[in-house]
């Protein structure tokens, strides 16, 4: 996939990846939310909601699925949190430019392992490590306080 990534960089991910690798679940998928957008739950452009998001300080990033996924999803934002507050409260904030029903539920509840407040969804850590580690619902609470 094709990510664009904007904001401050998140920097977690490396360290996170390579303990994944050796088989050791990393504390920074612990603190990790990820809340995803839809593109097509989008009430404006993508480019403007972009700029929307760095304006207001958010780490991401974004991708347009390519055939044939483009055929169930047409593609995704997704914003990093240290915290299920942080993650709940830039919901709030952002709640107005997403319909509340998008129409690729399907898509990333099957294949991305996702709960969803509104038309947002979320996950903690990456979609892979549910199989290894377990599913991410059942891990310890590690937000950070």
């Amino acid at each position: 996939m094709n990510w664009k990534y904007f904001g401050r960089p998140w920097g977690k991910c490396e360290e996170c990846w390579a303990s994944y690798g050796r088989g050791i679940q990393h504390e920074n998928s612990l603190r990790c939310y990820k809340l995803g957008i839809p593109v097509r739950a989008l009430k404006v452009g993508l480019e403007e909601f972009i700029r929307l998001l760095e304006e207001k300080g958010y780490t991401g990033k974004y991708t347009i699925f390519s055939f044939p996924i483009s055929l169930a999803s047409k593609g995704v934002v997704i914003l990093y949190f240290e915290s299920r507050e942080e993650m709940e409260k830039a919901i709030s904030e952002l709640s107005k430019y997403i319909v509340t029903e998008p129409k690729d539920k399907f898509f990333f509840d099957r294949f991305v392992n996702v709960d969803w407040i509104n038309g947002f969804n979320y996950r903690r850590g990456c979609p892979e490590y549910d199989e290894v580690f377990g599913d991410w619902r059942k891990w310890k609470n590690r937000d950070k306080k």
